[in-house]
């Protein structure tokens, strides 16, 4: 991942009028993000050409294609949300939600453009048309910034409502942080692993993967429904390679043979896991299409967790399966109590 970087910045809003959500409130932040760059920052929203999403930076952020792009049709998208996680559905004038958005490589320089977004998604209004809004969407004011280390919990304050400057942010998280954490989560003061590397490097050690969002996994064409390790390894790695890809410095410098054999020998352990219905709409294809995930926890164990952490780690932080930019495929580590 040399080369490759996030930044996660965390917005923070206040509801001015009824706000009604889906199930699942991930689509909708990336609807009204989508619709709130492409209306007011967009010279030409409904050009296709390539060549625009070149010189255009928020088609080149949302909608990024190249020609010559072989791994897949287009590059992956560089940023992921990170949805409100409670379950209620509605939200009332005066109370807040907050959701990340979270940039990758160069689409950090865009950080600009997420300032100026959010508050033109709240006047727009997101979630349900509310009868008592006259069938609008519930509109929302902007009330913090912050930017937030994925890895430590670390918060700085980028603008609050009271302020008319924004600060610039200054932390992104870079391949060796990641791999320190590895090593030495607990002078880190990381709270996602619960115990020292050394631990992980027990035989039989036992690895908690909690999935926060639908995590949706295909595997030779065909849907995974059990959050079995060697699929998830697998689409996490492809993920990874090609983010590094399009927006680091070339390909990880890894074993990629040797981490998937590894992969190969953890074992399911506990799956506490549930399978989850969505429906979310595609702008580019201009219909509803499936979205529906696992979502709860699942227990793991192999012989030596200290090759895959990293990439792992990098996961949490990436999202993993389809859909990341809807907020799906959103996971947390821990190590299994001994209790």
């Amino acid at each position: 991942m040399k080369g490759f970087t996030a930044q996660r910045f965390w917005f923070t809003v206040e509801v001015k009028e009824p706000i009604e959500w889906f199930p699942f409130k991930g689509p909708s932040i990336r609807g009204a993000l989508f619709g709130a760059l492409r209306k007011h920052y967009c010279p030409a929203p409904d050009d296709p050409d390539p060549a625009h999403s070149a010189i255009c930076p928020v088609c080149w952020l949302l909608a990024r294609e190249e020609p010559n792009w072989t791994r897949m049709r287009t590059p992956p998208k560089a940023y992921t949300i990170e949805p409100p996680l409670e379950t209620k559905i509605r939200y009332e004038p005066g109370e807040s939600f907050s959701f990340g958005i979270t940039l990758f490589g160069q689409a950090t320089n865009l950080f600009p453009y997420l300032v100026l977004a959010v508050p033109m998604m709240g006047e727009a209004g997101i979630g349900k048309k509310v009868e008592e809004n006259r069938w609008r969407r519930g509109r929302f004011t902007l009330k913090l910034i912050e930017e937030v280390n994925p890895l430590t919990g670390q918060r700085k304050v980028l603008k609050d409502a009271t302020s008319l400057l924004i600060q610039a942010p200054e932390n992104p998280v870079e391949h060796r942080q990641v791999e320190e954490l590895g090593v030495r989560s607990e002078e880190l003061g990381v709270k996602k692993l619960a115990t020292h590397h050394s631990q992980l490097a027990t035989p039989n050690s036992q690895l908690l993967i909690r999935f926060l969002t639908p995590t949706r996994i295909i595997e030779k064409e065909h849907l995974v429904k059990r959050p079995v390790f060697t699929p998830l390894f697998h689409r996490l790695l492809e993920r990874l390679e090609a983010l590094s890809i399009a927006y680091g410095d070339g390909a990880p410098e890894w074993d990629k043979n040797a981490l998937l054999a590894l992969a190969d020998k953890v074992r399911l352990v506990e799956d506490c896991t549930h399978w989850v219905d969505i429906k979310s709409f595609s702008h580019r294809l201009g219909r509803s299409t499936p979205a529906g995930g696992f979502v709860g926890e699942a227990v793991y164990e192999a012989e030596d967790w200290r090759p895959l952490l990293p990439w792992l780690i990098w996961g949490t932080i990436t999202h993993v399966g389809k859909n990341a930019v809807k907020g799906c495929g959103m996971y947390e580590l821990g190590v299994r109590s001994e209790e």
